[in-house]
């Protein structure tokens, strides 16, 4: 046997194509890869490594007589008829993965593969063909690797490849590393361009996750804080204790904890940090002597002990971590479906000549005539040749459709001239439209779009806007995506707000979503400072209210129009589009008519309270167009371009060059 490598790393041989050799002596039996290289092996090594090849391998056909195609070239006639005796065996599995594995599988250097990527699938062949023994292996070595293979820059790409692939091994270690993040938002996540990576039913999981060590460890340490734990440290007599008799600088440490990344705080060091900035701040006092000669054997001692609750608090969490499978949705989180509560009226049209099968196989009897008049696409279908298999003279064709019933009775009612029956869910409207769009059928899509805006049937409010942008987004609709984007301005994005609704979206909706939302409050808030500048803004006309002056003669705003004007987002966007503020996406972007009533209301109670004359001729000569001028901000910010189609193109054309395939229009 020889898996050659013509140099090695720290983790042992180096893979490359040129190396996809794998001839053991005594070779009998080959296993042919997905993209068609062949390694000859032992079939005791495989069938005692891994029940499911061994059985795949013991019903294998008797040897094929055509000559094989090797990974590399025969070195001799006997050779090559040696080969041809033996049986192949095809793999659902790329050359280089399926020779990492079998270098785990022998006596041989074991070769881990170069990247994140094919380390993880290099586990979940491991784990589909049920090579515990292997899975073992592989795992022992990764954890050898220097620097750790899961670490806090890689954690959340590991954490969804994880997820991915069902391993729930590597998922909970990457769930656990991302506890170190300084904190878990959609914000800051936009921020790092990580929303890409990862689907929103697997960062629901994590977010979930998250919340319950949370939860636990604000539970645990208060218990903890409640016991003789603090007996440890010896009778504290520190110079600033809490209400309850806890020093205020432990107290504030374990605030740390329960609020802020957790990795830091598991670090004796760290504890030590705080102590001695705890004694040096009292050093005017001439420091905290009590504090000061704590021994350094409790010290430890107590540190161990508040650890031991931390690790027990992520511990406990870990039982109810879930993996999810990749584009499917839990129960319970798929939001309200509707189902028709009247007869289907369209499903048998007089004198048809076609079926139309529902996905619920539901037959529909409608006139091809009408589906080659509305679709270019059944145009053409319609147009090719008929299987020779033709239906008996008494049955009709049948066209098998992917829509369940409700959809295709609403479609069917769309393109005759009958009264439109509209589907009774949001999720199935959507689906409507997606299904007149993937048929072609251009007047029908303008026909469900002007029902659907005259009926209002897609729904603004908050527990409904994130979900039908989510659908719409992965149907490719992108008018319904826009505008229910526009619509989230009015709602925080967090994961709160989101709530199941998060496991909806898929690809890059979530990240488009965001950088949409960054470019509308850039947008406002920019605005917003040229309007609130007293100097040369909008707002200047107001400097010369008495509550202004402050007897200083500096310009400046009288004080209810400063509370008037003041923005949490102007607040959390003041040092620039990088500022990582976690408030920014929990406030909402104000539309233009709460810009308004919020000055009015403002304006009323200073003029009831001061009876401020400057003010009442200031608002009856420019307040109208002051309020204008207010009003287009928000316009502005809420009708900002939603470039999301070329972004979703974009990323598209990313995914089909990183897998080698290619798209047609």
């Amino acid at each position: 046997m020889s898996a050659t490598a013509t140099e090695t790393s720290p983790s042992g041989p180096v893979m490359s194509l040129g190396n996809l050799l794998f001839d053991y002596p005594e070779a009998d039996v080959i296993l042919r890869s997905r993209d068609a290289y062949e390694f000859r092996v032992l079939k005791l090594y495989i069938v005692h490594s891994s029940p499911i090849l061994g059985e795949k391998l013991l019903l294998s056909p008797n040897p094929h007589p055509e000559p094989t195609a090797s990974a590399t070239p025969a070195e001799s006639n006997v050779k090559r008829n040696t080969a041809n005796t033996l049986c192949a065996v095809q793999l659902p599995v790329d050359g280089a993965i399926l020779l990492s594995l079998l270098s785990y599988i022998f006596p041989v250097p074991p070769i881990l593969p170069p990247t994140i990527e094919q380390i993880m699938e290099l586990l979940s062949v491991a784990q589909m063909y049920k090579m515990d023994v292997v899975l073992t292996h592989i795992r022992n070595h990764i954890a050898q690797q220097e620097p750790p293979f899961i670490q806090e820059e890689t954690a959340f790409h590991i954490y969804s490849l994880a997820q991915k692939y069902g391993l729930r091994t590597e998922a909970l270690q990457a769930a656990r590393c991302t506890l170190s993040f300084s904190s878990l938002t959609i914000d800051n996540l936009a921020k790092e361009d990580k929303l890409i990576m990862i689907p929103g039913v697997f960062l629901h999981e994590l977010w979930k996750y998250h919340q319950r060590v949370r939860s636990n460890l604000t539970v645990d340490l208060e218990e903890f804080i409640n016991s003789n734990a603090l007996t440890i440290l010896g009778e504290l007599k520190c110079d600033l204790l809490t209400e309850s008799g806890i020093p205020d600088w432990l107290d504030a440490y374990i605030y740390e904890m329960e609020t802020a990344r957790i990795t830091p705080f598991l670090d004796l060091t760290g504890f030590h940090m705080h102590l001695t900035g705890h004694i040096q701040d009292r050093s005017s006092n001439g420091g905290c002597a009590p504090c000061s000669v704590i021994p350094r054997d409790k010290i430890r001692a107590f540190w161990e002990a508040l650890t031991a609750v931390v690790y027990s608090s992520i511990a406990k969490a870990e039982p109810d971590f879930v993996l999810s499978i990749d584009g499917t949705r839990s129960e319970g989180h798929a939001g309200p479906t509707c189902k028709a509560t009247s007869p289907l009226k369209y499903s048998d049209m007089p004198n048809a000549d076609v079926i139309l099968q529902s996905s619920d196989l539901v037959n529909f009897r409608v006139h091809g005539s009408v589906l080659v008049a509305s679709s270019p696409f059944f145009a053409d279908m319609f147009s090719l040749p008929q299987p020779q298999n033709d239906p008996a003279p008494n049955e009709l064709p049948v066209v098998h459709l992917s829509e369940d019933a409700e959809v295709l009775n609403s479609l069917i009612s769309i393109l005759y001239p009958v009264p439109p029956e509209m589907p009774l869910s949001s999720d199935n409207i959507l689906s409507l439209l997606a299904a007149a769009a993937k048929y072609d059928m251009e007047e029908a899509q303008s026909s469900i779009r002007a029902e659907v805006n005259r009926s209002r049937l897609l729904s603004s409010t908050h527990a409904e806007v994130f979900r039908v942008y989510a659908i719409a987004y992965s149907k490719g609709l992108i008018p319904e995506a826009e505008t229910a984007a526009r619509f989230t301005l009015g709602h925080p994005l967090t994961f709160e707000s989101l709530g199941g609704t998060l496991r909806l979206f898929e690809g890059s909706a979530l990240r488009d979503l965001a950088k949409f939302r960054l470019r509308s409050i850039h947008k406002f808030c920019s605005n917003w400072r040229s309007f609130t500048d007293c100097l040369g803004g909008a707002s200047k006309i107001w400097v010369g209210c008495p509550t202004a002056n402050d007897g200083n003669e500096v310009r400046r705003l009288p004080t209810w129009l400063q509370d008037c004007l003041r923005s949490k987002l102007l607040i959390a966007d003041k040092f620039g589009p990088t500022t990582t503020l976690e408030d920014r996406f929990t406030e909402a972007i104000p539309t233009s008519e709460q810009l308004c009533d919020k000055y009015l209301m403002a304006f009323r109670s200073h003029v009831e309270e001061q009876d401020c004359h400057f003010c009442m001729k200031v608002h009856v000569l420019e307040g109208e167009k002051f309020c204008t001028e207010m009003k287009d901000i928000s316009a502005q910010a809420w009708n900002i371009p939603t470039p999301m189609l070329g972004e979703r193109l974009e990323h598209q054309a990313i995914r089909d060059r990183r897998s080698g395939s290619t798209t047609s229009d």
